[in-house]
């Protein structure tokens, strides 16, 4: 009996030795990879802050990207109108009034034109109300209301202009006909 007591208090001492060996080396393990998480959060939070800085450089290039696009749209259909016989002036109706992108004035007509990216509710709602200023101040409505975009609107955008009289274009060249059809 005293022989196997002591077989097992030597395998019970290696057994406890073998557990304490792995319990050091689980928390050395365990102790790297606290440290290597760490390591990758701070990694993870330095991205996320890099990715809202690009976010936010891209926001900014992509509206100056359209404001130059809608700036060419703008020049090219004040060529073209020119060129016709319109005048093409800034969409400034008076002071504290909505106002539009451009008002072209030929003999006997008038249009309001917003230039947008897509176009947009907005887009069309700042169409209506420069309209609706327009008639007030100078005592007679637009002949036609152009919404000149910059890519192809959206359908439902389409729709919710046309109902409302805007014609909806992507072309400045349609614009400078139509106002030649209406002038006559």
């Amino acid at each position: 009996i005293e022989e196997v007591n002591n077989q097992l208090s030597s395998r019970i001492s290696e057994l406890t030795e073998n557990v304490n060996r792995l319990s050091q080396r689980i928390e050395e393990v365990n102790n790297q990879l606290s440290s290597r998480i760490s390591e990758l959060t701070e990694n993870v939070n330095r991205l996320w802050r890099t990715v809202r800085t690009l976010s936010s450089t891209v926001g900014r290039l992509d509206r100056r990207y359209s404001k130059l696009e809608e700036i060419s749209l703008r020049g090219t259909l004040e060529s073209l109108c020119t060129r016709r016989g319109f005048e093409v002036d800034r969409g400034f109706i008076e002071r504290g009034r909505p106002s539009v992108d451009a008002i072209i004035s030929g003999r006997r007509t008038v249009a309001l034109v917003e230039i947008a990216m897509r176009g947009s509710s907005r887009d069309i709602r700042q169409l209506l109300e420069a309209s609706r200023s327009y008639e007030e101040v100078y005592g007679r409505r637009p002949n036609a209301l152009f919404l000149l975009c910059v890519e192809e609107p959206d359908d439902l955008t389409v729709r919710r202009a046309e109902g409302k009289g805007i014609i909806v274009t992507m072309r400045p060249g349609e614009i400078a006909r139509l106002m030649e059809e209406i002038d006559r």
